[in-house]
């Protein structure tokens, strides 16, 4: 009972947190177990709350034991469906046994159950995978080789645009389940290494469904060239897939040229990222924004008195949205702030926290409005009707001035500082350039 409320609250509140939350392939996520998902875990108690909203099924969670204490803390976490986990980096000094663990595991796995799992152990807020832990695959093969039962894993990429931002993106990649009783004789002639066999396997389907960087640099890198010449990408990706899954496959595209040239012509993967660092310093002194600096003297000039028209005529419901919803909003990043300084647990906290707030909120604006004001019946609905909707108004107007601004930026470096903006597109230009050779030199080599 408390997990299907926690289910449906959580999921009520994805759909408010994320501006987008798309999935890939959403036919393969089997509606009945015995099954193992396994995801990396890039945004701590965020995951889990993604990939179970998915799950028509109820959904198994291993934790690590450092989340139980108490008694009643323990029953409501088993109420929530957390199994523990001993890990060696919690307690070094421990002499570590996960034997309880791994009887609950293969108890609901026969029971036909779901179970998910982070095989990375820990939460790390980077666009790679790191080194699986073999606990997965262990718990596969146990439970598969105790009872004739086809245990499956399904791996699920969790791709976030910005995993520390309300109103962001989330790309759920889903990939091709795997069949465990294909590892049993294997696994029946050489346990431990047949362990590993499928955690490699796991690791190489994982990689497959996220964007993976091997290193900062290489991903910063990645977000400098993505954020300049994707759009230029666009026309070689499938006509047939949603944004995010194109987004995703020109971003996968790009990191593996850097990739080639990193180890075939290192000199110019430097050149290209001494000329992306110089040329986004400049844009970030300036205050300039790369889309709006493609534009030409003409658009920007169109587009800069729409934005002003927007915000002249919307500035009274920005207004009303603003002070109906800035404290439920406000609440959530003040106390993800004062609880934590790692970001990963920004959004799972943000989100917890909004829960609550909003609704509260919202309450009693409606509360004063049918006391003070004395308004009731259908106006009162539409009073209520209104304050998410304005919410939502009021980010979008935040945006719009944002962008606005750095329309009429540029407007009026055109003609106080023409020369600038003219050395600015001629690099810019030329980075392209770089660029657009270096694409077709791995076409030619991949092809």
């Amino acid at each position: 009972m408390l997990y299907t409320f926690l289910k449906l609250l959580y999921k009520t509140g994805l759909w408010f947190f994320f501006r987008k939350l798309e999935v890939r392939n959403a036919h393969r996520m089997p509606d009945e177990g015995p099954l193992l998902v396994v995801s990396n875990h890039p945004n701590t108690f965020m995951d889990p709350i993604v990939v179970a909203a998915q799950l028509q099924q109820p959904v198994f969670f291993i934790a690590k034991s450092t989340v139980f204490g108490s008694k009643f803390q323990n029953w409501m976490l088993r109420q929530m469906h957390l199994i523990p986990i001993h890990r060696k980096e919690d307690n070094p000094n421990a002499t570590i046994s996960n034997d309880e663990a791994f009887a609950a595991s293969y108890k609901a796995l026969h029971q036909n159950k779901t179970i998910l799992i982070f095989p990375e152990g820990n939460s790390f807020n980077q666009r790679r995978l790191r080194k699986l832990k073999t606990g997965t695959a262990r718990i596969a093969l146990g439970a598969a080789s105790e009872s004739n039962q086809n245990v499956q894993i399904l791996p699920v990429g969790l791709n976030y645009s910005d995993p520390t931002r309300f109103r962001s993106d989330v790309f759920v990649n889903v990939g091709k389940p795997i069949a465990v009783s294909d590892y049993l004789p294997h696994y029946q002639q050489d346990g431990p290494a047949a362990v590993l066999t499928l955690t490699e396997e796991i690791r190489v389907r994982l990689e497959k469904l996220i964007i993976h960087t091997p290193t900062d640099e290489e991903d910063e890198l990645a977000r400098q060239v993505a954020a300049i010449y994707k759009d230029r990408l666009a026309p070689t990706a499938p006509a047939t897939a949603l944004p995010h899954e194109q987004d995703f496959i020109l971003t996968k595209g790009i990191i593996r040229s850097i990739s080639h040239f990193s180890q075939t012509e290192p000199e110019r993967v430097a050149t290209i990222k001494q000329e992306l660092n110089s040329y986004t310093k400049q844009l970030q002194r300036l205050g300039l924004q790369d889309p709006v600096l493609s534009k030409e003297r003409q658009d920007v000039l169109t587009q800069s008195i729409i934005g002003l028209l927007y915000l002249v005529i919307g500035f009274p419901l920005y207004l009303y949205g603003l002070i109906h919803n800035y404290i439920p909003y406000i609440i959530p990043s003040k106390v993800a702030r004062a609880v934590t300084k790692e970001q990963e647990w920004f959004a799972p906290i943000m989100l917890t926290t909004g829960i609550f707030t909003f609704p509260i909120f919202y309450g009693l604006e409606v509360w004063a409005a049918a006391k003070w004001v004395s308004i009731d019946g259908v106006k009162l609905i539409l009073y209520f009707l209104s304050l998410p909707l304005s919410g939502f108004f009021t980010l979008h107007y935040w945006n719009t001035l944002q962008s606005t601004q750095s329309h009429w930026l540029l407007l009026r470096l055109f003609y106080s500082r023409q020369h600038l903006v003219t050395k600015l597109r001629q690099q810019r230009q030329h980075i392209i350039s770089l660029l657009e050779k270096a694409q077709q030199d791995y076409l030619q080599k991949v092809s």
